[in-house]
């Protein structure tokens, strides 16, 4: 089974352990994924501002890889694991099932679409972590951040997690240039490393 990995974050950076072709494509990614709603609407628990799926958000195109695991279940584990997240996290599609999990995912159509002008690949499989902006303080209160702040919740947050949250977002490809990404290169100057 031939089995595309979504990307439009750090995956393509920063694979790690996830077990993709690093010989094909930029790297192991080829630019043309399906177009998928996509922005920096995640505060994840380093205090980087990521990138995930948004029904408000543009759509962009996405990358994708090939994974060097044929076995779905197995593929799902390693994307899982290099995502730090669990198996339930992760999005699915497989053309001979014809079985989209989670179920209602907003954007199957998108990604059936897709996969089915891909005539070599049999299944899909992507992070499907959701909006999350909000954050723990120093006292582990829950402090939320209005989508429309996010750029001054980067200028306060520590150096630390100011240097994760830059890197991140410098180094997301380019074609994922979204109205956050700009702000940011505006306010901030965080402009894009290629």
């Amino acid at each position: 089974m031939k089995i595309a990995i979504l990307g439009w974050g750090s995956l393509i950076w920063d694979s790690r352990n996830l077990e993709i072709d690093k010989t094909i494509g930029q790297n192991g990614w080829y630019p043309d994924g399906p177009m998928l709603p996509i922005e920096f609407f995640r505060i994840s628990s380093d205090g980087r501002l990521t990138l995930v799926i948004d029904p408000d958000a543009e759509k962009l195109q996405t990358l994708y890889s090939i994974s060097q695991i044929e076995k779905l279940d197995h593929a799902i584990l390693n994307l899982a694991v290099r995502e730090g997240c669990g198996r339930n996290k992760i999005g699915c599609y497989s053309k001979d099932l014809k079985e989209l999990l989670p179920y209602d995912f907003q954007f199957g159509q998108s990604i059936k679409s897709w996969i089915d002008d891909k005539q070599n690949i049999d299944a899909v499989i992507w992070t499907n972590l959701s909006v999350k902006l909000s954050y723990k303080n120093g006292g582990g209160i829950e402090v939320n951040v209005d989508k429309n702040k996010l750029t001054t919740y980067l200028k306060k947050i520590s150096s630390n997690k100011q240097a994760m949250a830059e890197e991140y977002i410098r180094k997301a490809p380019i074609s994922i240039f979204t109205p956050i990404r700009s702000a940011i290169e505006k306010e901030l100057g965080w402009t894009i490393i290629v």
